[in-house]
């Protein structure tokens, strides 16, 4: 049974309803085993248990998704987040690159210039249009959707990461909202690489 805590810094009582208890904890449970911990916003979302669990499908959906990669969806999390200065946001979505094997240097590159973004053409092209789409709605014109169309990718495909960029950016708001601070992932697995490293040097002396 996940354990259901307070959050310091939350304005509301994070403790789900009773008659929805089971279902926050499964998820929250699934979430944890991924990451090391629940997240705090997911328990922010547990109040309601219905919104839980519609995000948590949301969540499935795009780490299955047949045509947009795990990096890709990622970055456009990391990279809306960055945008609209959601800390607790950017924290999680640089940890889950970092679990995908990118350096934090590489990660912390594209947030200063999406050109830098460690994805093929074809994906950094949707990534920036999701990202200018979810700033500027008017940005995405029938021109550009016919450019990305150019890039491989079906109107779906764009619908899906305009959609997640602009999730993000909500997702952030209620967030920043009711206070909900970074859980420190990022920080977490910096510490452990340098425990690792430090480590290998030891054993090699």
């Amino acid at each position: 049974m996940t354990q259901i805590h307070d959050h310091p810094g939350a304005r509301i009582d994070l403790q789900p309803p009773d008659e929805g208890r089971a279902q926050v904890e499964e998820i929250l449970s699934h979430f944890g085993a991924a990451l090391g911990s629940p997240p705090t916003a997911l328990r922010l979302l547990g109040v309601s248990p219905p919104i839980l669990g519609h995000y948590a499908g949301m969540v499935g959906y795009y780490m299955e998704h047949p045509r947009l990669r795990p990096p890709l969806t990622t970055l456009i999390r990391y990279l809306a987040a960055s945008h609209s200065e959601c800390d607790y946001c950017v924290d999680l979505n640089e940890a889950m690159l970092l679990d995908m094997g990118y350096s934090l240097d590489v990660v912390r590159a594209a947030r200063a210039d999406v050109a830098a973004a460690p994805l093929g053409g074809d994906e950094r092209a949707l990534l920036e249009a999701a990202l200018q789409a979810s700033r500027d709605p008017q940005w995405l014109t029938s021109e550009r959707i016919a450019a990305l169309r150019a890039h491989g990718w079906s109107d779906r495909d764009v619908f899906d990461a305009v959609w997640l960029a602009a999730m993000n950016h909500a997702f952030g708001q209620v967030v920043d909202a009711f206070g909900v601070t970074p859980d420190g992932y990022t920080q977490a697995r910096t510490d452990r690489a340098d425990i690792d490293e430090g480590g290998a040097r030891h054993a090699g002396a």
